[in-house]
């Protein structure tokens, strides 16, 4: 009976030993993500889509128009241009049209089938989404997440 209550107590200890082991690697890959942040803001001076994205470094309804995409996950023409014209005061229809364009082009959006919606509803890719949470060390993977 003695060695039975060792045997299960050295494998409760290994099992808080795995367990310990599991946490410190999370805190490890948590604290290099922090300090890769803290280097990237020392470097570009703050942490903005455009570090993920350069191509829209110089154009600020791009980089407005992808932050709006990231906050409302989709959204059709007439939302981005009501969310872009409290955020800077003013936007059309036709200037947000034309930039999705260009950013689909770019492959940052990309056009989202909606069942019983005639209208375009857009997303931000995969990819820079993926890039992004990479950026600021977030472990996500899109097997089950439907929204990118």
């Amino acid at each position: 009976m003695p060695d039975e209550d060792l045997v299960r107590e050295v494998q409760e200890l290994r099992e808080a030993l795995e367990a310990l082991r599991k946490s410190f690697e999370i805190v490890s890959q948590m604290a290099q993500s922090y300090l890769r942040l803290l280097n990237i803001y020392a470097e570009y001076g703050g942490l903005s889509i455009d570090v993920v994205i350069p191509e829209i470094k110089h154009d600020p309804i791009a980089r407005e128009i992808v932050k709006i995409l990231f906050d409302l996950r989709r959204a059709n023409v007439s939302q981005i241009a009501r969310e872009l014209k409290g955020r800077r005061g003013k936007a059309s229809r036709n200037t947000v049209r034309a930039k999705l364009e260009e950013l689909k082009e770019l492959g940052v959006v990309r056009e989202v089938p909606v069942e019983g919606n005639r209208g375009k509803v857009y997303a931000l890719s995969r990819e820079v989404v993926k890039k992004w949470l990479e950026l600021i060390g977030m472990p996500i993977r899109f097997e089950h997440a439907n929204d990118y």
